[in-house]
């Protein structure tokens, strides 16, 4: 017996199959869910599309969820929350049984025994002709006796439903605007296969029917199964949702984001070291130009949402673009997510905060703190052809002048006091003063304020690098 759902909130969805890992496209589809529902105080449901058992991947399910709990899209209902047949197709089957039973007995659905051959020969005869593929009814008008009684003779058929033959079917798509489609261009869609598994256009309405759900954003790719599935959904007594179809997401070259292709997936991303906050800050403005440039949580993106300024040309993937969005959320970061990355040695455990509260601003991934670490704390310091360049460009002299001025110095350096000294005592000012002396002391040409970067070091290793580069510039001279 079928049982609806009824609420007057706003309850979206997320669908996915388990057919292999999710891609950037797919979060994003789940992320604009989360939004429009949080945006509305609604209900955000998981459903697990799992009713094509063949190509089901026993991993997928496990990672589909971890992938949306690490970004934070936690649902309403859906795995582990109520049980298996409230949001597993799998578990569902005498849901579909029964509504197929139901269309059958109105006359709505009817059994089609053609075969793949003729199906096959039917398309490529369309295509020579310039035609859309469609079914052409061939099995539509059998008497159901007829076609019982092939069916009970072990004939294989698969359940078409009975599409209208006349007129338009319009709906109002969220992010596209009114759609009108002819009747007669769309063909009658199978619902249940002929091993008796209902289809995913079938199931996937079905669900939605009895769920409970009131808004569906989902792929431009289903869009010519909305006015298919509101049929359904009419003749069963049901409400369909409002759908909004999505642009696709493209890789850098242009080529459409795919499972089978091997796209990019959340798990890679939260490998290399990227921020949750991130790629949720990311994925909410592929193809939406509705937001600012500040940062933000769910709540903040939520509340700026609107499907309709969603954009219907294809929105391509820019890595440059999600390490934008990484550098401000690490700039952001609080310091108990940053410190379990920091795991080098070399670092004195009283200089752990000091260190992430100095290079914070510096970095993109949080293991960038233990190259900084190794940088200010290591024995020694590896130097590249540009370091070695900077340090022979001053004298041994230089090196020597500073290391026995900081030697001397007592307590916190204050270096806009230091720096003027420094530059007296040198006879350099700017780059000529700063450039070899960063260099000397860290390695790189750039880098947090020097004279923070002074304070943070320990002074035995401070004056080792500056004896070292003394050494190396009196080679420089010598020869």
């Amino acid at each position: 017996m079928m049982r609806v759902m009824t609420s007057n909130a706003v309850k979206t969805r997320f669908a996915p199959s388990p057919t292999g890992k999710l891609h950037l496209g797919n979060l994003r589809t789940a992320l604009f869910n989360v939004l429009l529902a949080r945006r509305d105080g609604g209900h955000f449901l998981l459903r697990i599309e799992d009713s094509d058992l063949a190509r089901n991947d026993a991993s997928a399910f496990d990672a589909i969820a971890a992938d949306l709990r690490w970004l934070g899209l936690d649902w309403d209902e859906g795995p582990g929350i109520g049980a298996p047949q409230d949001w597993q197709q799998s578990a569902r089957a005498e849901v579909y049984t029964s509504a197929a039973d139901k269309l059958l007995a109105a006359d709505a659905a009817y059994w089609c025994f053609c075969s793949q051959q003729r199906l096959a020969e039917l398309r490529a005869e369309q295509t020579r002709q310039g035609k859309a593929p469609r079914y052409d009814g061939c099995c539509a008008s059998l008497p159901r006796r007829e076609a019982d009684d092939r069916r009970a003779a072990g004939e294989p058929a698969v359940l078409r439903l009975r599409m209208p033959q006349s007129g338009m079917l319009e709906f109002n798509d969220l992010v596209r605007g009114q759609q009108t489609v002819p009747a007669d261009a769309l063909g009658d869609p199978v619902i249940q296969r002929a091993d008796g598994t209902a289809a995913f256009l079938f199931a996937n309405a079905l669900d939605d029917g009895l769920m409970g759900v009131t808004h569906v954003l989902r792929g431009e790719d289903h869009l010519s199964n909305t006015p298919r599935q509101q049929v359904l959904l009419r003749q069963l007594g049901l409400t369909a949702p409002a759908y909004g179809h999505l642009s696709l997401v493209t890789d850098e070259a242009g080529a459409p984001l795919s499972k089978r292709s091997g796209s990019a997936g959340i798990a890679e991303l939260h490998a290399a070291g990227y921020r949750p906050e991130a790629v949720l800050n990311y994925l909410a403005r592929l193809g939406n130009a509705g937001l600012d440039e500040q940062l933000h949580d769910l709540d903040g993106l939520a509340r700026a949402f609107e499907p309709s300024r969603l954009a219907r040309s294809p929105a391509r993937f820019d890595r440059s673009q999600l390490d934008h969005w990484q550098s401000l959320a690490m700039a952001q970061a609080d310091m108990a997510s940053l410190l379990p990355a920091l795991t080098a040695d070399c670092l004195p455990a009283d200089r752990r905060e000091s260190l992430v509260a100095l290079v914070q601003p510096n970095i993109r991934f949080a293991h960038e703190l233990n190259d900084w670490a190794q940088r200010l704390f290591a024995d020694e310091l590896e130097l590249s052809a540009d370091a070695v360049a900077a340090i022979r460009s001053r004298d041994a002299e230089f090196f020597g002048q500073i290391d026995q001025a900081l030697l001397e110095a007592s307590g916190e350096i204050d270096w806009q006091v230091w720096r003027p000294r420094l530059e007296a005592l040198t006879g350099c000012k700017g780059g000529k003063l700063m450039k070899p002396l960063r260099f000397a002391l860290t390695g790189l040409g750039h880098g947090p304020a020097l004279g923070a970067v002074i304070n943070l070091m320990v002074p035995e290793t401070r004056r080792t690098r500056l004896q070292r580069a003394a050494a190396m510039a009196g080679e420089a001279d010598d020869a």
